[in-house]
């Protein structure tokens, strides 16, 4: 992963509290019902992924930002391609029962949150809507049981982790915030509602001291981004302080934080070549600690600061009891557990199987996860720091099985390869983590293909306020003709 970590890269894609990247398209303006810039009135009825409202004009669907299924109102066409359309709400017609008012003062400008305007019931209906339509359309799997999306009491100030960028104006001023919708230009926060506080504590605390360690515009800009990882267990978190190069303020900013805000336990740096560069350099530890304690269903996990974890504890410890309920691993069998990280779902599974065997490519999670199996005090377990899709083959090669296989990808999904090889492993049940519902879609009708179909899919709201959604799918081996 190039010393990126594998939350800094689920933070960055599926959040899109990160996402500034334009996306390249060819855009087609003529023989189609609408242009650029044209007003045109529409009926929203549904939501799509990335979380733009759809209606349509003339037959052309129309993806529609700040919009909510059931309006009706004014559109601004902004893009026109081959065969859709987007655009912008300049004016509410009449509203739909679901709209409300968003609770950030940001929202709309900063791109990290899409459905403030929608309210919770809404977002929760609409996200099962999404996964039902994904597993139909992409999957040809309409019969598969999807449950209602699970919610949360108190959808606020669930994030555990920030990826804040930095930016130099051209007054001079810092500014460490988020990217706007489709743009590389930070929105300058006074708040953010979805971190958890102390997250925020630090942003604010630093955006301060900046203009003491760095005095100069040009130092300043030697900052290119924060990242926090707070555990809600301890109430305690790590700064992670992204530059270019080793800018000399760093020691000063570090203890200046360390001594201002209550709560942070350590704070470390990292690389990264320019603004625009997409990897960085593994995080060194400047002044405190280098990791924290995360709790789940009442046992630790140690995480660094580079280490994937899941980024909703309270979701998360929910998730964890559902595929160890789903898994039912039984006494003596063997069971895999494939993009593994720290041990979340592994360590768990392993508490009742005879071996369990974790396989994740991130080097910082593998310590994590041997940190974690001491912790935990089991002796049934095998870790192997590899990439999966070259691993999982040459396990198959080797007439290795597997009695239960676990499986939480990133956004991209798990792919022919490996879903391939776990069939090929011949377990009787695959439990099937994943953070989007196309890529689910795809991996469940490759695993439909070789021989297991899924059973249940649950979606579970990880981050509210946005259009992602998190599912867990039981499948089960098909019965012979």
């Amino acid at each position: 992963m190039g010393g990126r970590s594998r939350a800094a890269i689920e933070d960055r894609r599926t959040h899109h509290l990160h996402c500034g990247k334009r996306r390249r398209r060819e855009f087609i303006v003529s023989d189609t019902p609408v242009q650029p810039g044209e007003l045109v009135t529409l009926r929203l009825d549904s939501l799509a992924a990335g979380g733009e409202a759809v209606g349509r004009h003339q037959g052309m669907a129309v993806f529609v930002m700040s919009g909510c299924p059931g309006d009706e109102a004014e559109v601004q066409i902004t893009e026109v391609a081959r065969r859709f359309a987007r655009g912008v709400v300049r004016r509410v017609i009449t509203p739909s029962p679901d709209r409300t008012a968003p609770q950030c003062p940001h929202f709309g400008e900063c791109g990290g949150c899409q459905l403030q305007h929608i309210s919770y019931a809404a977002q929760l209906s609409h996200k099962t809507a999404m996964v039902r339509d994904a597993l139909s359309r992409i999957a040809s799997l309409p019969d598969v049981e999807v449950g209602e999306t699970w919610g949360m009491q108190e959808p606020w100030h669930y994030r555990g982790r920030a990826d804040y960028h930095a930016e130099v104006s051209d007054s001079g001023e810092l500014a460490i915030g988020f990217a706007r919708h489709r743009s590389r230009q930070i929105v300058p926060l006074s708040e953010c509602d979805v971190q958890h506080p102390l997250s925020e504590r630090i942003r604010q605390a630093l955006t301060k001291l900046m203009g003491r360690v760095a005095q100069s515009p040009s130092e300043r800009a030697g900052l290119l981004g924060v990242e926090t990882l707070i555990s809600f267990a301890s109430g305690r978190g790590l700064v992670t302080l992204v530059c270019d190069g080793r800018p000399a303020f760093l020691r000063s900013a570090a203890e200046a934080l360390m001594e201002q805000v209550d709560g942070v336990a350590g704070v470390l740096s990292a690389r990264r070549r320019g603004r625009n560069s997409p990897h960085r350099s593994p995080s060194e530890p400047i002044v405190g600690e280098a990791e924290v304690v995360e709790a789940l269903n009442g046992r630790g996990y140690r995480v660094s600061a580079d280490s994937f974890f899941q980024s909703n504890p309270g979701q998360a410890a929910r998730m964890v009891s559902l595929v160890q309920e789903w898994a039912q691993v039984g006494k003596g069998e063997v069971v895999y557990d494939l993009y593994s990280g720290v041990g979340t779902f592994l360590l768990p599974l392993a508490a009742t199987a005879g071996l369990a065997l974790g396989v994740e490519a991130q080097t910082s999670s593998v310590a994590d996860a041997k940190a974690n199996l001491r912790r935990w005090k089991l002796r049934n377990v095998r870790l192997y720091e590899r990439n999966v899709e070259r691993l999982l083959p040459r396990l198959v090669q080797r007439g290795k099985k597997a009695d239960v296989i676990v499986l939480d990808p990133p956004r991209k999904g798990c792919g022919p390869v490996v879903c391939i090889s776990v069939a090929r492993l011949e377990p009787r049940r695959i439990v099937l983590v994943s953070c989007d519902p196309a890529t689910l879609a795809r991996d469940l009708k490759t695993l439909a293909e070789h021989g297991y179909r899924a059973q249940r899919v649950q979606p579970i709201d990880m981050f509210p306020q946005t259009w992602h959604v998190e599912c867990v799918a039981l499948c089960e081996r098909a019965q012979p003709l």
